[in-house]
């Protein structure tokens, strides 16, 4: 009876777990003085590939101006020159297909559906801080990217720099970290 119990307990906190919703990771260098931060200039590790598509391009604009608008609630200010803060972002994105193989057996009929793939994309965007001058990493979160057919790419990529950018807990110039009410 005590073995059953346990099962059902550990059955339930196994299904509680694959229900949670996708989780920010970040991470804070409490070492740094946030107050010292109020510009920022932002890049990307592949800002000189020139082989995107003209959707591709869109995309990395869209998502650029998603980080821009973010930045400016906080409160930094965009600086080409000597910014306080560099901010670099990163998408790492993959494909995967899956062809199932079906084959219905009937001992006096053989038969084999065509083959129908399915394709899922998943993703992962990691947005980091940079201090300029020590060359030190301020705070860097990353987020799983989950795309469904109800949302657009624009919707998903929203909704998830949103997301990671409210793990960020200061404001620029400011020392006082930002309650975030639950």
């Amino acid at each position: 009876m005590r073995n059953i119990r346990l099962v059902t307990w550990m059955l339930l906190i196994t299904l509680a777990a694959a229900c949670a919703p996708v989780r920010v990771i970040e991470f804070v260098n409490e070492d740094m003085d946030f107050s010292d931060y109020h510009s920022y200039r932002l890049i990307n590790f592949q800002t000189d590939n020139k082989s995107y598509s003209d959707e591709g391009t869109a995309f990395f604009t869209s998502m650029e101006s998603e980080i821009h608008r973010n930045m400016v609630l906080k409160g930094f200010e965009e600086q080409r020159k000597s910014p306080d803060l560099i901010v670099r972002y990163e998408l790492m994105s993959t494909t995967t297909a899956d062809t199932p193989n079906i084959n219905y057996y009937d001992p006096y009929y053989y038969y084999s559906p065509p083959p129908r793939t399915t394709y899922q994309t998943e993703g992962i965007l990691l947005i980091e801080f940079r201090d300029r001058q020590k060359k030190k990493l301020v705070w860097q979160a990353s987020l799983d990217l989950k795309y469904s057919k109800k949302m657009t790419p624009d919707m998903v990529l929203k909704k998830t720099i949103d997301r990671i950018f409210e793990t960020y807990p200061y404001l620029a110039g400011s020392k006082e970290r930002i309650v975030r009410e639950k």
